[in-house]
């Protein structure tokens, strides 16, 4: 059995690069507006490179809560990896590519298999897979939809990137 359990995903979304980057960077964003039904969000520190949360959510029926470290490898590349609770260990790379009109993302899960992930690997995997999808999809929405803009313009202080 393997150690890890690999999920990738990609698309595209019709906004800005730079629009996108930080959106996906934004966990106070993503917690005052529930973006991701299902799933709570808490900010414990967030700085212009790093944010460090706590998330909670049902998977297969589990509550699982952890708390993830975000940091910006660099311009285009976000790190995330859960450094407490139940998946502790679960790495994420987020990849953005694009223009002032559309963005590449391509998202990486390893998750490690530890417990009832290592007997349940194939099935984790499909719900893993599922889970990613739909994360991605409620960002693009939500991004399409400009309430991200319209959040910053605002003038909510946003964390960006390096």
């Amino acid at each position: 059995m393997a150690d890890t359990i690999r999920v990738t995903s990609s698309g595209s979304i019709r906004r800005p690069c730079e629009e996108v980057r930080a959106q996906f960077a934004d966990m106070t964003y993503h917690a005052t507006a529930n973006v991701h039904g299902g799933v709570r969000f808490t900010v414990l520190f967030q700085d212009e490179r790093r944010c460090h949360y706590r998330q909670e959510v049902a998977l297969l029926g589990m509550r699982q809560s952890d708390e993830l470290v975000n940091t910006w490898e660099s311009d285009d590349v976000l790190r995330s990896e859960v450094v407490a609770g139940t998946n502790r260990g679960l790495r994420a790379v987020y990849r953005f590519a694009g223009n002032t009109s559309l963005t590449a993302v391509w998202v990486t899960f390893e998750i490690p298999t530890r417990g009832a992930k290592r007997w349940l690997g194939p099935l984790f995997r499909r719900v893993a897979q599922r889970a990613l999808r739909r994360a991605f999809e409620e960002d693009r929405r939500d991004l399409e939809s400009g309430a991200y803009a319209r959040y910053r313009a605002r003038g909510v202080t946003i964390i960006s990137r390096a």
